[in-house]
């Protein structure tokens, strides 16, 4: 039995011990209090430097390295992909509309809890890929 995870980024050496979970915790804000929403509001806007209120990927991509300098998060190219589709799939736009392909500030939130949620899920799995090859045989299972 062989779980393959997406080929095209190289896996990067970290562990559960070397991450700052609460550092990370700290920069994603997605709970759901004045104060999370006055720092998701910020943020968002330092993340779309052009004002339209939607991002991209590449966007949401220097977010995470420039703004928030999560260098962890901003390596683990598979969780960010999944956490952006995730999230400009939760209020989907009508088709053909220009958000139909970007996270809105609707959809920031998700964004942010999906990168926690996924960042955490992809360290968990490189603990267990000792291979280092992006799938975990049944000796790692």
């Amino acid at each position: 039995v062989v779980v393959n995870v997406a080929k095209w980024s190289k896996p990067t050496a970290m562990s559960v011990e070397n991450i700052d979970w609460e550092d990370v915790g700290a920069k994603l804000p997605y709970e759901r209090t004045p104060d999370a929403f006055q720092r998701r509001s910020e943020l968002f806007d330092l993340m779309d430097p052009n004002g339209n209120g939607y991002l991209s990927l590449a966007e949401v991509d220097k977010g995470l390295r420039d703004i928030l300098q999560l260098d962890e998060v901003f390596d683990a190219k598979p969780a960010i992909m999944r956490a952006f589709q995730d999230a400009k799939n939760v209020a989907p736009s009508p088709e053909g509309s220009p958000g139909e392909d970007y996270v809105q500030r609707k959809e920031f939130r998700i964004l942010l809890q999906s990168l926690r949620n996924y960042f955490e899920l992809w360290v968990m799995f490189q603990a267990i890929d000792a291979e280092g090859d992006r799938r975990i045989d049944l000796d790692e299972f």
